[in-house]
């Protein structure tokens, strides 16, 4: 193959790669007057996700409805593929996840801190994400992202 084929055959394998990563869709439940879950929307965009939000103001039975955990509760609460997303999740967590072929029924960030997604400047391993399960345990750390 010609040096030329062989970079743009590279260039748009690389480019089908990046537009099947940035596909990845997120709904996300969300009180209509909440800013920092549009700021939090936002940095999901900005971290290659496909993000549609619905506005609620019911998203004690949204958060009911999809699992997540009691005690675990944000201002938000998302569905990426089977998993719920609660909270101001960071993506690193949202993809480790999405990569492998957990059980759990998702991931949460409860309230919302600082330093988190949508919350302010973020602190890159400093922030605790934890495992929601189908029997609700509270208190599984996931990992720190």
């Amino acid at each position: 193959m010609s040096p030329l084929r062989h970079f743009l055959f590279a260039s748009a394998l690389a480019a089908a790669s990046a537009s099947v990563l940035a596909a990845v869709p997120v709904t996300v439940y969300k009180s209509p007057s909440c800013g920092c879950c549009e700021a939090y929307i936002a940095y999901l965009k900005q971290n290659g996700f496909s993000v549609s939000a619905v506005n609620r103001d019911d998203m004690q039975q949204v958060k009911s409805q999809l699992g997540v955990t009691p005690g675990m509760g944000s201002c938000h609460t998302a569905k990426v593929g089977r998993y719920v997303v609660e909270g101001h999740v960071p993506a690193a967590a949202i993809k480790r996840l999405l990569a492998g072929n957990s059980k759990l029924v998702g991931i949460a960030v409860p309230g919302m801190p600082l330093n988190s997604p949508g919350m302010g400047e973020t602190k890159p391993g400093t922030l605790p994400v934890y495992a929601m399960s189908a029997d609700q345990k509270t208190g599984v750390l996931y990992g720190r992202f």
